[in-house]
C-alpha cells in the first residue's frame, strides 16, 4: 500500500489510516469550522492510537500534521491546537 502523504507514522498502513482521518477532518472543517473538526480529529487519532500497531498516532508530530490539513480547509480560520 502506498500513500502520497505521510503523517509521521511508522508504516504505510498507519499513514493511510491517519490520512483518512485528516481527509474527513478537512471535509468537516470546510462545512462546520475548525474547532469541531479538530476536536473530532483528535478523538479519532486517540482511538487509533489505542491499537498497538498505531500507538504513534497521538505523537505531537502526527497531530500537528493532521491539524495543518484540518485547519487549512476551515471556513472560520484556525483554532487553538490545544483545545
Amino acid at each position: 500500500m502506498t500513500t502520497t502523504k505521510t503523517f509521521g507514522m511508522f508504516t504505510d498502513t498507519g499513514n493511510y489510516m491517519v490520512g483518512r482521518i485528516a481527509a474527513a477532518g478537512e471535509q468537516l472543517a470546510a462545512a462546520d469550522g475548525s474547532e469541531s473538526a479538530w476536536l473530532w480529529a483528535q478523538r479519532e487519532l486517540a482511538k487509533l492510537g489505542t491499537a498497538d500497531a498505531f500507538g504513534e498516532a497521538t505523537d505531537t508530530d502526527v497531530r500537528e500534521q493532521v491539524y495543518d490539513v484540518v485547519v487549512r480547509a476551515a471556513i472560520d480560520g484556525p483554532c487553538d491546537f490545544y483545545l
